[in-house]
C-alpha cells in the first residue's frame, strides 16, 4: 500500500449505487472497512485544485499537481493538528482557497477561529460530510468505496489512487470505468455549494 504522503494520481466518481464497482474492486483485493467519520470541507467557489478539509482535528490540504488524460494528480500540502499556526494559514490555506487574505502577525488558530474566519468569506462555505469507507488493497493502488451522507442526502463515491499512473488506469480497465467522468471533491462540492 502507498504512503499518504505521496503524490498520486487520482480517479474518482460520485453516484446514487455504486454497490456493483464495489464488488468488482473486492474481486482484485482484500478489503477493510474503517470506522465512520465525518469530515468538514472549506469549499472555494474560486477554484477546484485544492481540497481543504478537518479531518479528526487535523487541517489537510491537497493541492492539484496537474492532470493525465482522465487522472488528476494530487499531492498532500499540509496536514497540521490544531491549532493550526497563523503563518499556514496564510502561506498555504489561504492561497489554496483562492484568497488574498492576511490574518495577523503569529499565533495559532483553533478550528473554532478558522471556521469563523471561513464564515466571513463570501467565497467560501463549508459542508459536513459523514462517510463510512472500505478501503481495497490492490498492492500497488489502493481503491475505496465510500457511503456518504451529505445534509439528507445519500451517495456513493468511488475512488482509485496510485503513484504509478499507469496502475491507476490499469485498475480503471478492469472494473470497466475507464469511459466515466472523474470528479474530485473539490469539484462535486463545488458544484452542490455554488
Amino acid at each position: 500500500m502507498k504512503s499518504q504522503d505521496e503524490t498520486r494520481f487520482e480517479f474518482r466518481e460520485f453516484g446514487t449505487d455504486l454497490l456493483a464497482v464495489k464488488e468488482a474492486f473486492a474481486t482484485l483485493g482484500p478489503g477493510r472497512e474503517l470506522p465512520a467519520l465525518r469530515e468538514t470541507y472549506i469549499v472555494t467557489r474560486l477554484n477546484i485544485e485544492s481540497n481543504v478539509k478537518i479531518r479528526g482535528g487535523r487541517l489537510e490540504v491537497k493541492g492539484l499537481r496537474g492532470r493525465l488524460g482522465m487522472l488528476e494528480q494530487w499531492t498532500r500540502v499540509l496536514s497540521s493538528e490544531f491549532p493550526v499556526p497563523v503563518e499556514e494559514i496564510e502561506n498555504v490555506v489561504v492561497p489554496a482557497l483562492g484568497l488574498d487574505l492576511e490574518i495577523g502577525r503569529g499565533g495559532a488558530l483553533t478550528q473554532g477561529a478558522l471556521m469563523t474566519l471561513v464564515a466571513g468569506q463570501p467565497a467560501l462555505a463549508t459542508v459536513d460530510v459523514d462517510k463510512k469507507r472500505t478501503l481495497f488493497d490492490l498492492g500497488d493502488c489502493e481503491a475505496e468505496f465510500c457511503e456518504l451522507q451529505i445534509g439528507d442526502d445519500r451517495l456513493h463515491t468511488i475512488s482509485i489512487e496510485a503513484i504509478d499512473a499507469e496502475v491507476a488506469r490499469e485498475v480503471l480497465r478492469k472494473v470497466r470505468l475507464e469511459d466515466v467522468q472523474n470528479e474530485s471533491y473539490a469539484a462535486y462540492l463545488q458544484k452542490r455549494l455554488f
